[in-house]
């Protein structure tokens, strides 16, 4: 699963950098990120469910990928709202639409965005998005 969300945000935005290793301790490592460097977060984290659809087994994996830049320290709401909305354009939407030309991946029902408080550090602006990776198995 990795392999391949990386693999799809990688063909969105080559720019964003992918990290999801929790043991590098996220929180530290940001603070070697250039400032200018955009990255994308896959939480490690998850909650999921197995299930059945038809025949199929299934096994349902509620996805958080943060994408992130950093910002001046001291800015406004505006400011915030306006680097949100570059992430939005340059790979929030790329990452849907790659998303949906992997035909052997089911396409979620709804992608639900946040916009949560800095994480990794205190000038770090974030999309949250959060969506369900549906596997179906044999």
């Amino acid at each position: 699963m990795l392999s391949k969300l990386e693999e799809i945000i990688n063909n969105a935005n080559s720019s964003y950098i992918v990290e999801y290793e929790e043991l590098s301790m996220m929180n530290v490592k940001a603070d070697e990120i250039k400032y200018s460097q955009p990255f994308a977060y896959i939480e490690e984290f998850r909650q999921g469910e197995y299930g059945k659809t038809g025949f199929w087994r299934n096994k349902t994996t509620k996805l958080e990928i943060w994408f992130c830049r950093f910002c001046q320290f001291e800015n406004d709401a505006r400011v915030r709202e306006a680097i949100r909305d570059a992430i939005e354009s340059e790979i929030i939407l790329p990452f849907i639409e790659e998303y949906k030309k992997h035909t052997e991946l089911v396409q979620p029902e709804k992608w639900n965005w946040f916009t949560p408080p800095p994480r990794f550090d205190s000038n770090e602006v974030s999309i949250m998005l959060q969506f369900d990776f549906k596997e179906l198995k044999c």
